[in-house]
């Protein structure tokens, strides 16, 4: 399997998060050592509402740069798995190719393209159950002391759905019509239980089952694959 990098939107936007955390830090301990040398109250007073709003900072952005780590973490367990399905090098994973929409730039976690068909494959690194009926979708967590707690999952499907169209209507746009995507939702935590019914046109699955989202004959012409290999390649630049 040939493997096409095309995107590093996750890498920027942990990055953008540690950056505020690291400069509010430096800027309240700044603070500090300054009223410290003046022998300022009024500077050290200073100190102590930023070393406040510093906290706020800090507990906001680091969630977040923690949320983007985890995300980073979860697509390094999708590539090793498909890379252990030892695909062909008619066979090419585009990870990370960019997206936008309403005015939004993001990235799709993994397009696979080659004789089997064409896949979006959207990773998540959640823990816990993961149940979802009826397009809700619940994450059930436990605590400390195994109490259960909700965690914040969203709507990994609409996600999926969303970027399926993009793709679709890129691909329209280079005269690439009638191309079925197929698309699935991967759960790279091994601590992670599914609970999932009713989805339709999507899989949903644990990242040690991803085989079973490429059972089947091949689906696609070479001279289609070539020409989404030229669209997807072309998208980059």
């Amino acid at each position: 399997m040939k493997e096409v990098f095309l995107s590093n939107h996750l890498q920027r936007e942990a990055n953008k998060s540690l950056a505020i955390c690291l400069v509010s830090a430096a800027v309240v301990l700044a603070l500090l050592v300054a009223g410290i040398a003046m022998t300022s109250v009024l500077v050290i007073w200073a100190s102590m509402v930023a070393l406040a709003i510093s906290g706020f900072i800090v507990t906001n952005h680091g969630r977040t740069y923690m949320t983007y780590r985890c995300g980073m973490q979860g697509e390094r367990i999708l590539r090793d798995r498909l890379r252990s399905l030892a695909l062909g090098d008619e066979h090419t994973a585009y990870y990370n190719p960019p997206t936008t929409g309403n005015g939004k730039t993001s990235d799709i976690d993994c397009v696979l393209v080659g004789p089997l068909g064409l896949f979006v494959l959207e990773a998540k690194h959640h823990r816990g159950l993961i149940f979802q009926r009826n397009s809700i979708w619940t994450q059930i967590k436990a605590g400390r002391r195994g109490t259960p707690y909700a965690g914040h999952l969203g709507d990994p499907a609409a996600q999926l759905s969303r970027n399926i169209r993009r793709l679709k209507t890129s691909l329209r746009q280079a005269g690439l019509d009638a191309i079925w995507i197929h698309g699935a939702i991967v759960f790279t935590n091994a601590r992670a239980v599914l609970d999932i019914e009713g989805l339709r046109w999507l899989k949903a699955v644990a990242v040690k089952d991803l085989h079973q989202v490429f059972t089947g004959k091949a689906f696609l012409p070479l001279d289609q694959v070539d020409r989404i290999n030229a669209c997807l390649s072309a998208s980059a630049k």
